[in-house]
């Protein structure tokens, strides 16, 4: 959030607080495609804007670190284009902060149109311009705005022509079949896998690791022996970060982009948990299978697809 030459955009959107995002997207829960539905809510769990408030209002980022018991990196202005990368309309994502900074500078009255109404335009003309359906595009385009509201008009300018490396150019009806566990003639007589895929990066082949029938996705990571702690210093075993494995250190929590029905229910001790350190779902507190959960916490049954966020701490403050 830029403090001086705000565009009249980035002042409207910076009058939005977290509640009204959180009612936005409910607004345009039904116009996000299937893909990215859940995708979209696990983006702005992991990039929450009290976080980005925090770390701009406070002076001394260490002691803010320590207070907070953040670790990972949780600033947003430095991994704009990876924070995007799980999404499928990750593959837009250039044109899509193109029109964005362009929308941005031209709309000198944004307070004639609601934040939703801005996010559905938006996609409609992208749609338009790229010859793809709106619906894969609302996602991306809401998150979009919301890199903008936190980061500012300058920072997302830097990055305006970066792209992401993504292997897959699967449909979406191709993707979604991936999801999904294939039963065969076997599942049908009653036989029972021994273990399960865990994908933890769906834009790239051969990313997962697999779990017994019953194990916790923490100790199930820790069975993928390649080396993951060079690009983060918290994955010392595997690609979720661990530290206690027992609910106590927040370091597990992970976006559960599919399968969420394949894992145990969430118990009231990883709600609490989960409530202790601020990492909130946006979905219905009553759900039994939410997008955000704690992997140790988190028993698995059958194939699922996962992401796992830059940053654990404990944020759970009012903003």
């Amino acid at each position: 959030m830029e403090a001086t030459d705000k565009l009249p955009f980035e002042d409207y959107l910076g009058k939005h607080d977290e509640q009204t995002w959180v009612k936005t997207l409910d607004l345009i829960h039904s116009d996000i495609h299937q893909i990215d539905r859940d995708a979209t809510q696990i983006w702005f769990s992991f990039w929450p804007l009290k976080l980005a408030q925090l770390l701009d209002t406070e002076k001394n980022l260490e002691n803010t670190f320590k207070k907070f018991q953040l670790d990972g990196n949780p600033q947003l202005r430095e991994q704009v284009n990876e924070s995007v990368k799980f999404l499928f309309g990750a593959r837009f994502w250039v044109p899509v902060k193109k029109a964005v900074l362009a929308y941005s500078k031209e709309n000198l009255d944004p307070k004639a149109l609601r934040l939703e109404q801005h996010i559905l335009k938006l996609s409609h003309q992208i749609g338009n311009q790229l010859n793809i359906e709106t619906k894969l595009l609302v996602g991306i385009v809401a998150i979009s705005l919301m890199i903008l509201s936190q980061v500012g008009f300058a920072s997302l300018k830097k990055v305006e022509d970066q792209l992401i490396d993504i292997e897959s150019t699967d449909s979406p009806d191709k993707v979604l079949k991936s999801r999904e566990v294939n039963r065969g003639l076997k599942s049908i007589l009653g036989w029972k896998a021994k273990t399960h895929q865990v994908v933890f990066d769906e834009q790239n082949s051969g990313v997962f690791f697999e779990a017994a029938d019953g194990q916790d996705l923490s100790m199930a990571s820790n069975g993928d022996k390649r080396d993951f702690r060079s690009e983060d210093s918290r994955k010392v075993a595997g690609p979720i970060p661990a530290q206690c494995r027992s609910g106590a250190c927040g370091y597990c929590w992970i976006g559960v982009l599919a399968g969420q029905k394949n894992l145990s229910k969430v118990t009231d001790f990883e709600k609490s948990r989960l409530e202790y350190f601020g990492y909130k779902n946006l979905e219905n507190s009553a759900k039994e299978h939410p997008v955000i959960r704690l992997a140790c916490q988190s028993k698995c049954y059958g194939k699922v697809s996962i992401t796992v966020p830059p940053w654990n701490g404990v944020l759970n403050f009012e903003s």
